[in-house]
């Protein structure tokens, strides 16, 4: 799986920061691309990456605020433009309100879409809105000015591989029966009654990334992301001094990752939606003082290999 960022910046877009949105390639878990968030000129900057708009499947929304919804609709027609009609439909997960935001726009832009979009609403007493036998999705609400919502994107443990040198001296060469053999418990062999686990590795742990919008620090943060392993968060407020601002305007400051990293060792942190106010100089000077090779501050167009 991989990240790539679109736009890193907070709501005033700077030189080199755009708006926010990012992209999670799942192609080789789910095959599927899933957009979070969509800030103006994500359709731009999407240009600039191997990704096309047409293969994107799933957007997710997190909350209202324009700097994360302002790019949807030339996104959604420009998307159009690269599909025939009824090909690769699109679901949206939002807050309520992101059917109305979006069939309105359509509506009074004139813009007509040739493929379908469900859209899949969600509010505090909805948590889980993707379950299936190799993800579970959940959305947590946060604390911002507005409606808010973070994601918990949990992969299911999958089967270890198969034991092939155990298989062939038990008399069973590959073939398509491996394929039988890996899917059930149990299994036959001249009479014999054996059980599949003996013959597999190890299960390989499903990963667990947690995304992290627009919100202000609450105790349970630190209980929703005690099992995650990978973090995308934003962090407005890269300055500790900083933090009094941060709770003003409802945004996470620096030392609140670093709070989170002293309670959970994440694998990787990576930091967005990053305030206009800093220079490159000013956070080449952040990146020192943090001196941690997990926690990573983005930059427009990053890729990174979760």
């Amino acid at each position: 799986m991989k990240v790539t960022f679109l736009g890193t910046g907070a709501g005033l877009p700077s030189k080199y920061r755009n708006t926010q949105s990012f992209i999670l390639n799942f192609t080789d878990e789910l095959k599927e691309y899933w957009m979070f968030d969509c800030g103006e000129s994500s359709q731009h900057k999407i240009m600039h990456t191997s990704i096309k708009p047409s293969k994107i499947n799933k957007i997710f929304i997190s909350h209202m605020h324009g700097d994360h919804i302002l790019g949807l609709i030339g996104f959604l027609t420009s998307r159009s433009f690269l599909l025939n009609k009824s090909e690769n439909p699109l679901v949206i997960y939002g807050p309520k309100g992101i059917k109305e935001y979006v069939e309105f726009n359509l509506k009074y832009t004139h813009s007509f879409l040739t493929y379908e979009i469900e859209f899949k609403e969600y509010d505090y007493n909805n948590l889980t809105i993707i379950d299936n036998n190799k993800v579970k999705v959940d959305v947590y609400k946060l604390e911002h000015t507005i409606e808010s919502y973070g994601f918990k994107i949990a992969f299911k443990d999958q089967k270890g591989a198969l034991n092939v040198e155990k298989l062939i001296k038990l008399g069973i060469n590959p073939g398509p029966i491996y394929k039988e053999i890996k899917s059930s418990d149990y299994f036959y062999h001249n009479g014999e009654k054996y059980l599949t686990q003996y013959f597999l590795s190890e299960d390989k742990k499903g990963k667990v990334l947690f995304i992290l919008p627009d919100t202000v620090y609450f105790e349970e943060l630190n209980k929703i992301i005690k099992d995650v392993d990978i973090l995308i968060s934003e962090c407005t407020y890269l300055r500790e001094e900083e933090k009094n601002m941060a709770i003003k305007h409802k945004h996470l400051n620096i030392l609140d990752i670093k709070n989170f990293y002293n309670c959970k060792k994440f694998d990787k942190i990576y930091l967005t939606h990053i305030s206009s106010r800093y220079d490159k100089k000013d956070l080449s000077n952040i990146e020192s003082d943090i001196n941690n090779e997990n926690i990573i501050i983005v930059n427009d167009l990053d890729e990174y290999l979760l």
